[in-house]
């Protein structure tokens, strides 16, 4: 058994555990917050006005949706039947903080309007966060009129795959940034064409979509969203959760985001300066890589956390046949590790493409590389897969994870024969608007899945770890 931990008694649920109100309310913040960004984000990739509409409707809605979540009562934190008498009051109160909370983290990208050409910039910021705080009073409310959750109250662990879903974007849109080869259409860092990144006014960015500023700045405002998500997980970890390496995962999940932002900014300028001048910069392909490859492990270490943060996790007694967990162990941690080296080849391949072309020779035997690679992943993912899915004494959490390490790794398959074909029939690039659509949307995919892949190894493994080691009667 993990000696990290120490088992509770199975069928002891804390009534409310520590921050369970508070975390519910960042999770449904946070997790809205993100939807918002999600449908903002394709409204205005996806032309059309009809659809642009519907899009952003559905971002409104996810508000709303977030007020319902904080707004109806939750048996695991103790509200029952008993508190309907104040229940629309406190209700509405919740989901109002969980507007709050979006508001704050929507100043990212309302704060421009302050430099925009539109009248009254300030008035619109207020009454935008004014209805945000609105909107999720309202969700709040008619939450209070539905049935009562019965849930565990671990509202933590929720937060942190709020988090986690968060990195989760954040590694998609810097896949379109890559797949469009937009990283270097802001020439400046940490400013954004001179101006304040927060500053910098929507208009522009959404002028000329043919010069990949959209993407990447959008990615930026993604990635101060994700750091601005790690700074709280961090605090409410040391908080929420009375283990010490608990707390210091948070600080190394903080630490990992900081590094992600400065070498993404690097990649850019290659040395700090606030200058646009080319002359003064000298942009990097080998920090883009790295920045990729961090991105991915990041995303691991965030779903990692909230797995430990579970009270599955924390009540142990989990058990395997004996004989079966040390080959489990060992077979989990070589596929995390060929992973890895995937990954580090692909962003390598997919980077030295953009910089140098896909003849080069550096690219050409990175492709060998990658697809050798390929099949060792394949098929020892696909051994593990089965037998965390299929061997007896298994609890569903394995037969879950082992079935969605599968069916990822076949979806891989697909994706990474349609990225090689993308890649074989590319024209010559000239810009963002010269790179088919079709051959973005399989490479991010690619990219995207496979960092599922990777998130889904990591949590393999770590529960392999929390698991015991006992005969099966």
């Amino acid at each position: 058994m993990s000696k990290l931990d120490t088992p509770l008694d199975p069928q002891v649920i804390p009534s409310s555990p520590p921050l369970g109100r508070g975390c519910r309310i960042l999770a449904a913040g946070f997790g809205a917050t993100t939807l918002m960004w999600l449908f903002s984000y394709l409204a205005i990739l996806i032309p059309g006005a009809i659809v642009g509409e519907v899009l952003f409707g559905f971002a409104v809605l996810s508000l709303f949706g977030g007020g319902i979540v904080v707004g109806r009562r939750d048996a695991g934190l103790g509200e029952d039947q008993s508190t309907a008498g104040n229940c629309l009051m406190g209700s509405a109160s919740r989901g109002m903080l969980a507007g709050l909370v979006s508001a704050i983290l929507n100043l990212l990208i309302v704060s421009s309007l302050l430099q925009s050409e539109m009248a009254g910039g300030g008035g619109w910021i207020a009454g935008i966060l004014l209805g945000c705080v609105v909107i999720g009073g309202i969700g709040g409310a008619i939450g209070s009129t539905m049935s009562i959750w019965r849930t565990d109250g671990n509202w933590l662990s929720i937060f942190c795959w709020v988090v986690t879903g968060l990195t989760f974007f954040m590694i998609v849109t810097g896949g379109v940034v890559t797949g469009f080869e937009a990283g270097l259409a802001v020439p400046d860092w940490p400013n954004s064409y001179g101006h304040n990144m927060l500053l910098y006014p929507l208009s522009e960015m959404v002028a000329d979509p043919d010069s990949g500023v959209f993407f990447e700045h959008a990615h930026r405002l993604t990635g101060m969203f994700v750091g601005l998500a790690s700074v709280v997980l961090c605090i409410v970890l040391w908080m929420g959760d009375s283990r010490m390496w608990i707390g210091l995962l948070g600080v190394a999940v903080l630490i990992l985001v900081i590094m992600q932002g400065v070498l993404g900014g690097l990649r850019v300028t290659g040395v700090l300066t606030l200058s646009q001048d080319a002359s003064d910069l000298s942009p990097s392909t080998a920090l883009a890589i790295v920045h990729g490859v961090l991105a991915q492990v990041l995303l691991a270490c965030m779903a990692v956390t909230a797995a430990a943060t579970s009270l599955r996790w924390q009540r142990g007694g989990i058990q395997l046949g004996t004989g079966r967990l040390s080959v489990d162990r060992s077979l989990a941690l070589v596929l995390v590790i060929f992973l890895f080296l995937q990954l580090v080849l692909g962003a390598g391949y997919r980077h030295l493409v953009t910089a140098s072309g896909a003849k080069a020779p550096a690219a050409t035997h990175l492709l060998l590389t990658h697809i050798t690679v390929a099949v060792i992943v394949v098929v020892l993912g696909v051994f593990v897969g089965l037998r965390g899915c299929s061997m007896e004494g298994r609890e569903r959490l394995f037969k879950w994870m082992g079935i969605t390490l599968l069916l990822t790794i076949g979806l891989q398959i697909l994706l990474g024969f349609g990225a090689l074909a993308a890649v074989m029939l590319r024209p010559e690039i000239g810009t963002t608007a010269d790179v088919p659509i079709w051959e973005v949307l399989v490479t991010s995919a690619h990219q995207a899945n496979g960092a599922i892949m990777l998130m889904t190894s990591a949590l393999l493994l770590s529960w392999y770890w929390r698991t015991s080691n006992t005969a099966i009667t």
